[in-house]
């Protein structure tokens, strides 16, 4: 086995050794069901942004200048050395 995916294989079994144990915990369990319950609040709070964001990234799309098929001669000559 080489070394390099010996060591990612290291790596992923300690993270996975690790999450089991945070997992384990009831400490865990119990915030990640407060996360859970106040998730519909946040994006309730949050839908503006998201749309905001969705517009303005449809707009570059929708609104980008297409390109020419031909480079000009200065955009050419530009990478000769």
């Amino acid at each position: 086995m080489p070394l390099l995916a010996f060591v990612l294989l290291a790596v992923l079994c300690l993270a996975l050794i690790g999450f089991a144990c945070a997992c384990l915990d009831d400490q865990f369990a119990q915030a990640f069901d407060r996360v859970v319950q106040s998730a519909p609040a946040a994006v309730i709070e949050l839908w503006p942004a998201f749309a905001l964001g969705t517009l303005a990234s449809f707009s570059l799309i929708v609104f980008s200048m297409p390109g020419s098929n031909r480079a000009s001669p200065a955009l050419l000559q530009r990478f000769l050395f």
